[in-house]
């Protein structure tokens, strides 16, 4: 495996364990995720002002503002919607319903960017769904049900998540570095007027310490070095490693066995991105 699978695998690994360090965080998903995005951007602001990148970020902010105040927004939803679903459900449903993401993603760029959607598209979106409401079924139907609404807060999250490959086609051009800094920061002063009303919690600064420098920092780039040196398909391939370790961590830390039909239900999720990912490819 060469130098770049290697670092990929460990970014999916890394981000594998979110909803471990998300729980013990003591926050809210909103904090989890105001956290992440704010600490993230500060770490970011100096290595970009060093780099003498700072400037041109700034340049592209003012050249896009309304791009990159949606793709900011959608990557604040995505993580305050995913974080919500860990502290409501297990991390085993919220990270395979999360995994619906690359099929939605399919049907957004069919329906608003005008691309084919052929037969085997339409099949992996069919039993993308299948699988997912074999999870939800395996619940009470009902708002009232914790479980329920954690499996509605993670779809939500997919769908928030699955706009951000869509939005970012009107960022090429960008280079990564001044990418991740613009929708950090972006992401942040959306979410501040919410954090400002909101009793987010109590922090456990450590975790947080590792939510932002592991996760967010660490793992990101890991991963947006990994992706210059292997193929697109290969990245995808190792992108699998995120949700079943995840579900590995939760069993060795708090001991969840997934149900039955989580288990069948989240290998059609997985089945369904791994068909699109083959006729992509």
């Amino acid at each position: 495996m060469n130098r770049g699978k290697v670092q990929i695998a460990l970014a999916m690994l890394i981000w594998g364990s979110v909803g471990i360090f998300g729980r013990l965080s003591g926050l809210s998903g909103l904090g989890v995720a105001f956290a992440r995005v704010s600490l993230g951007a500060l770490v970011l602001l100096p290595l970009l002002s060093l780099r003498g990148k700072l400037r041109n970020a700034l340049g592209e902010l003012r050249k896009r503002p309304y791009h990159m105040l949606a793709l900011g927004t959608a990557l604040a939803l995505n993580w305050v919607f995913l974080f919500t679903a860990f502290n409501y459900t297990s991390i085993a449903n919220a990270v395979l319903v999360y995994y619906t993401a690359p099929v939605l993603a399919t049907l957004i760029s069919w329906r608003f960017l005008n691309e084919r959607l052929d037969a085997g598209k339409v099949l992996s979106l069919a039993i993308a769904f299948t699988g997912l409401l074999l999870i939800a079924s395996s619940q009470r139907i009902s708002l009232s049900d914790r479980d329920f609404t954690g499996i509605v807060f993670a779809f939500l999250g997919a769908l928030f998540y699955a706009l951000i490959p869509n939005l970012g086609r009107f960022m090429r051009g960008v280079d990564g570095e001044s990418l991740t800094f613009l929708q950090l920061a972006v992401a942040s002063v959306v979410l501040i007027p919410f954090v400002a009303v909101e009793n987010v919690g109590s922090p456990v600064w450590w975790a947080i310490a590792v939510l932002v420098l592991l996760h967010t920092v660490f793992a990101l780039y890991l991963y947006m070095d990994g992706l210059k040196k292997v193929e697109v398909k290969d990245a995808s391939l190792l992108s699998y490693l995120d949700p079943l370790s995840a579900i590995v961590y939760a069993f060795l830390v708090f001991g969840e066995v997934p149900g039955v039909r989580t288990v069948i239900g989240g290998a059609l999720i997985l089945l369904a991105s791994a068909i699109d990912l083959a006729r992509g490819s």
